[in-house]
């Protein structure tokens, strides 16, 4: 298995590894919280099965005519932090994030080698499939097959002009779009995740984006649960429903890994 990585939206933009990172550390790190009970033996966890934002270390080396090209061209896609990238652990899996550091170090009696060590910076702590799978509403349903939970990428559908359109999973997360954000026969599209230009060229992740006939809304709102429509590990999506889009509506996602 070859390393790479690559933009998540748009042009792919690959670069691949001539050889892989001597060491790629990736450690699992929950995010819950502990309320101490003083002078007791017991105490109070609070958790909703989350992970903290990882952050990969690694460390390798380039060699050869082509070592500073190779650098530069991966210290480009670490710079580039306003967009999304995919960091492949596997040759079908990856990691979502930014590239946070990257450092090339100089060794004596290491001429013809360039070694670096670089960080990269999650913005959801699992593995995702590179195989993006797609449910169309009446068709067979798809499964999620990886060991955790995963997101669904995208839903998109033609509003039918009946009322909101509601979208639920069987995970206790529910978002809405109001009926007056939209008009009978315009396709809608919600993105799980994306980075969004909030002026000045500033970029924020914004989850459940949402386009009206390629527009851009900001009314999308959480209704249940945190809002971000996901697929239970071996569920399938037949826990997603879909309400007041018409027969045909989409929903995209991809195995998770933990």
């Amino acid at each position: 298995m070859t390393m790479k990585i690559e933009n998540y939206s748009g042009a792919a933009n690959t670069f691949t590894w001539p050889n892989n990172p001597a060491t790629f550390d990736d450690a699992i790190s929950s995010n819950y919280t502990i309320t101490n009970v003083g002078y007791q033996r017991y105490h109070y966890f609070t958790s909703g099965g989350g992970i903290n934002p990882k952050s990969l270390v690694l460390t390798g080396f380039f060699y050869g005519t082509n070592k500073n090209t190779n650098y530069s061209t991966l210290a480009g896609h670490f710079i580039e932090n306003y967009k999304l990238k995919k960091l492949y652990f596997d040759s079908d899996k990856f990691y979502l994030g930014v590239g946070k550091e990257i450092k090339k170090t100089h060794s004596g009696g290491r001429t013809n080698f360039l070694d670096y060590v670089a960080t990269f910076e999650t913005v959801i702590g699992v593995l995702l499939d590179d195989t993006q799978q797609t449910y169309t509403n009446g068709g067979a349903h798809k499964t999620n097959a990886g060991n955790t939970t995963t997101f669904v990428e995208e839903i998109s559908g033609v509003y039918d002009g009946s009322g909101d359109v509601v979208i639920t999973d069987g995970l206790g997360n529910q978002i809405t779009i109001p009926a007056a954000s939209m008009t009978t026969g315009q396709t809608i599209i919600i993105k799980f995740v994306e980075m969004i230009n909030s002026g000045d060229g500033i970029y924020i992740t914004e989850y459940n984006y949402t386009t009206v006939a390629g527009v851009p809304i900001k009314t999308t709102r959480t209704t249940t649960g945190f809002g971000i429509i996901q697929i239970g590990s071996g569920l399938t999506t037949s826990t997603i429903t879909a309400t007041n889009l018409n027969a045909g509506w989409t929903a995209k996602f991809r195995n998770a890994y933990a």
